[in-house]
């Protein structure tokens, strides 16, 4: 059986008994692609999908704090986001300063500031404050490699984790 909500509408449910919902929505310049998902319905209260709501209609401001998040990573040596950031400078060399929105000589936040918003998923079962609700994918070159940073955020809006994924 399908839930009704009033932001989303009528979402969907999967032939696994999950639900799931997608759209596009712009952020400045870019089209961001957003999921709602669930692999079980009966574990989605209506409070998850308030949140949901209320964070992608807050998209900008979480996009804020997403970035906020992967420039404090800036001061390990280890983190996610400075490896990252190696591993783009390394692989893409001089044609790197064509993808910078912003060239200021700080080539790390240079970077960070010209990653491109791709998709956000939301898990709207995981509502449990130590559990991840919404992901925030991110990429310097979505055309040349397949490497994301991801942010993640409980469903109080609070980012718990950064990580990389892909090659």
């Amino acid at each position: 059986m399908a839930i009704e909500h009033d932001f989303f509408g009528l979402i969907d449910e999967t032939a696994s008994g999950g639900l799931a919902w997608d759209d596009t929505v712009e952020l400045g310049d870019q089209s961001i692609d957003v999921e709602l998902l669930a692999d079980d319905e009966g574990r989605v209260p209506e409070f998850a999908l308030d949140s949901a709501a209320a964070l992608i209609q807050a998209l900008e401001g979480f996009d804020a704090r997403a970035r906020d998040a992967l420039v404090a990573e800036l001061s390990s040596r280890q983190s996610a986001t400075v490896g990252y950031i190696d591993e783009h400078v390394e692989m893409l060399g001089d044609s790197l300063v064509d993808l910078l929105v912003h060239n200021s000589g700080d080539i790390a936040i240079d970077v960070l500031r010209s990653l491109q918003l791709l998709t956000v998923v939301i898990q709207a079962d995981h509502s449990d404050e130590d559990e991840v609700f919404a992901t925030f994918d991110y990429s310097i070159a979505p055309d040349e490699s397949d490497a994301l940073l991801t942010v993640s955020f409980d469903v109080r809006g609070d980012v718990v984790a950064v990580e990389t994924s892909g090659d």
